[in-house]
């Protein structure tokens, strides 16, 4: 008979001899080497994973039982006596309180965000931290709304030819995409609206707005609210892998606009030295056709560099 997710599930839940979510399901078992046996698997394969418990969990004669609904959680049957309805009252009140905040600075994240970024496929952009306190002309708070986190640019150098380029140049087309990032350790219920649309006030220039952080919320109420906040106002979501920057997932994506604020572009450039750098490197690189300037954006660590950056964090 071929091995299954569900085959992978109860292998991995028989090893463990604990509730787990469907994805920590899922990396636990690469680490045990149940994936070998999988074969084709996806782009996604725990979402399969997760899926295929969701239905399995609702037969009578299932091997596995969901234990929590917040978080979700899975267990097999067989250990089903092992856990009083006092334990399990436990592990429900644990994610009805919003996610603990973590120790460590928001623009910690930022290396972990920029290495992500340069090697997806999906952005290939560099990307710089823009400090709102560098601002003129404003007030710290009133600008933590006005400007994003970091900016990131796609530059289509190394995947088209300069003939296309040029091309696209008479068609007044622009192969630059202007991403902005909006940072936060957390997102859970307690908080999703407020920074939710705080990446939305700091989007409208770019071509795609995302709200990224390391810690988000699985329960079911929460990303009802995700997807429909999403769908609404086309901001997008990444979930970061601090340990492993090039595992980070996009939850949701973005919206492409075609048409930015200008006006609020202007403001930025206007009172903002990093944007103003940014903006010329841009104007630059677009007269030689190619990159000048990659100074002006954060470093992507190396190996070595980000095992160090990796420090400031409790994992």
């Amino acid at each position: 008979m071929k091995y299954g997710f569900k085959d992978y599930a109860y292998d991995v839940l028989k090893a463990v001899k604990k509730p787990m979510g469907y994805k920590e399901i899922w990396e636990k078992g690469k680490q045990l080497g149940c994936d070998v046996k999988l074969g084709s698997k996806g782009k996604t394969p725990w979402e399969s994973l997760g899926a295929q418990l969701y239905v399995d969990v609702k037969s009578v004669d299932s091997k596995f039982f969901l234990i929590s609904k917040k978080p979700t959680l899975f267990a097999l049957v067989e250990y089903k006596d092992n856990y009083s309805d006092q334990e399990i009252r436990k592990m429900q009140e644990a994610e009805e309180n919003p996610i603990a905040e973590a120790k460590y600075h928001e623009r910690d994240l930022h290396p972990v965000l920029v290495k992500y970024l340069y090697g997806n496929r999906h952005f290939s952009c560099l990307t710089r931290t823009i400090f709102h306190e560098k601002s003129s002309k404003g007030k710290m708070h009133q600008d933590m709304w006005t400007y994003p986190d970091l900016i990131g640019v796609y530059f289509p150098y190394d995947d088209f030819e300069l003939l296309t380029l040029s091309t696209l140049e008479i068609l007044n087309q622009k192969p630059f995409k202007i991403f902005s990032f909006e940072v936060k350790k957390t997102l859970d219920l307690s908080t999703l609206r407020e920074k939710f649309f705080q990446a939305v006030s700091n989007s409208s220039w770019a071509n795609e707005g995302y709200l990224v952080a390391a810690e988000i919320s699985d329960d079911d109420k929460f990303m009802s609210e995700l997807s429909l906040l999403n769908s609404g106002f086309g901001i997008g979501v990444i979930k970061l892998n601090i340990e492993f920057p090039e595992q980070s997932e996009i939850l949701f994506y973005a919206k492409p606009k075609t048409n930015i604020d200008i006006n609020m572009l202007d403001k930025l450039i206007n009172k903002n030295s990093d944007v103003q750098q940014i903006f010329n490197c841009v104007e630059e690189s677009n007269k030689l056709s190619r990159v000048v300037n990659m100074s002006q954006f954060d470093k992507i660590l190396d190996e070595i560099e980000y095992e160090k950056h990796l420090n400031k964090f409790s994992l």
